[in-house]
């Protein structure tokens, strides 16, 4: 077990203790230089480059005037602001055209083949060390795994531009519904003798559409119709049957699977056009066509992250490579091998005097390798298991971030997964039928919570055109950027 980055790098023992705080701010950041060197201000001019790449999106979004703003797709955006390449190729492979150093002695990936890139002078290889940790950490995947967006995303916080919500992202779901509600009360709008904006804490299990709504359902508990529904959860992690009536059935109690990518004409009527009649082909559906199937994206299962917390521990120092009189890291990160051999991808001291510890792993941590991670006299206080497959109590539906699978499953689905108006044969989309949206298609390409916000904002911006509230002007022309 080989230290890249430690305190004890820097300060000899003869140095006074009181000057390590004070040395250490300096020196750190010049022996990270001295390491990286080259490769350290290649990945951050490409990180500053999609950075500003997200900061048009944001100016996108705000515009509610031209239909060029208004996205139909993740890929869209992606699109817009030219990050879709990246997002359909490997982390490893964007790197590769960057051309940063890269170890076969710290990877699994025997194509590696040695050292290459950058200059021999480079003594540290930012990839397959810091960069590897740090996708690890935060995604719980490779940089074979990754592909090129959402490895950028992951590398953003190196440069110290990183917020957090205080108590948690679910924080963002209540600011919202007090915003909305405190706008929709200071309104013009007509007031009804119930509350507009309610939230109601329900399992939903099923969503019915007919010709004219969508009725939700929790088990048997019907919780109403609606004009438009909006997913706000992974589809294959919502455990949510999503049904409708056909317009070809003469009895409306028989349902059917949504069609929740659109629907293609049968290739194998193509020759026979003449004899199928107009009316079938203008409702799309029935004997005619067939639902479009789901893309990777909608049906792979995220990845599986198991949490340990343990308390009266000690940390096996020799194991780490730590002499007994240095002081603990706060966290401790592993690259490609590391997490291997470990078993964990990251470790993190919350309490050094309760001996409070957290780690992320693959899979469930045994008694054994606890024992060598901790000591014997640990105490397990939780564990907690996200996805992890059928046995496991997350079950196929948990999982903790999409699997990327190096920018193959990065097709989306689009925003509107389905379109009554469409279905029911009423021509092209617009209020005249209910509609599905899904806002977490954006997860296909990079996960983040702010991520998920520009989803949540490129629906709402959708959902506010279907119901007339936005009319923008077909054509016009934003910036030159687009």
């Amino acid at each position: 077990n080989e230290w890249l980055i430690k305190p004890s790098h820097y300060l000899p023992s003869c140095i006074p203790k009181f000057l390590h705080p004070i040395l250490k701010k300096i020196l750190q950041p010049l022996y990270f230089l001295w390491r990286y060197s080259a490769d350290y201000f290649r990945l951050r001019h490409a990180v500053k480059r999609a950075v500003h790449a997200f900061d048009l999106i944001y100016e996108l979004l705000e515009d509610v005037q031209h239909e060029v703003t208004f996205f139909e797709s993740p890929m869209d955006i992606w699109d817009a602001v030219g990050l879709r390449s990246v997002a359909g190729i490997s982390f490893h492979d964007f790197l590769d055209g960057l051309g940063l150093k890269r170890c076969e002695e710290l990877e699994l990936d025997k194509s590696a083949h040695g050292s290459y890139g950058g200059f021999w002078w480079i003594p540290g290889c930012l990839r397959s060390e810091l960069v590897t940790a740090m996708t690890i950490n935060t995604y719980n995947q490779d940089l074979n795994q990754m592909n090129g967006l959402v490895g950028l995303v992951a590398y953003v916080p190196s440069g110290g531009e990183l917020f957090s919500v205080e108590g948690g992202n679910y924080k963002l779901m209540e600011s919202a519904i007090r915003q909305a509600t405190k706008i929709y009360d200071t309104s013009a709008c007509p007031k009804l003798p119930v509350q507009r904006i309610q939230q109601h804490q329900k399992r939903i299990t099923t969503v019915v559409s007919g010709e004219n709504s969508m009725e939700i359902f929790s088990a048997d508990e019907s919780l109403g119709n609606f004009d438009i529904v909006i997913l706000a959860a992974p589809l294959q992690q919502s455990r949510i049957q999503f049904l409708m009536e056909s317009p070809m059935s003469m009895d409306p109690s028989v349902l059917h699977p949504m069609a929740l990518n659109g629907i293609h004409e049968n290739p194998d009527l193509e020759d026979n056009h003449e004899r199928i009649s107009s009316q079938l082909l203008n409702n799309e559906h029935g004997q005619l066509a067939f639902a479009s199937p789901l893309p990777p994206s909608a049906t792979t299962p995220y990845t599986s992250v198991v949490t340990t917390v343990v308390s009266n521990a000690t940390l096996n120092v020799t194991h780490f490579g730590l002499s007994e009189k240095e002081q603990w890291p706060r966290s401790i990160l592993v690259s490609e091998r590391g997490k291997l051999t470990e078993g964990i991808t990251t470790l993190t001291i919350l309490d050094f005097e309760k001996g409070l510890m957290k780690t992320f792993s693959s899979e469930v941590l045994t008694t054994e390798k606890r024992n060598i991670l901790f000591g014997s006299h640990h105490a397990l206080e939780y564990v907690q298991v996200w996805g992890g497959g059928e046995k496991e109590e997350g079950g196929k539906y948990g999982g903790a971030t999409p699997n990327f699978d190096g920018g193959r499953n990065s097709e989306s689905l689009p925003f509107l997964l389905y379109d009554g108006a469409k279905h029911w044969g009423k021509g092209n989309a617009g209020s005249t039928g209910p509609a599905l949206y899904y806002v977490n298609s954006i997860e296909s390409a990079v996960a983040a919570i702010e991520i998920s916000a520009v989803g949540a904002k490129s629906t709402a911006k959708l959902v506010a055109r279907r119901l007339g509230l936005v009319n923008p002007a077909s054509g016009a022309i934003l910036h030159e950027e687009l």
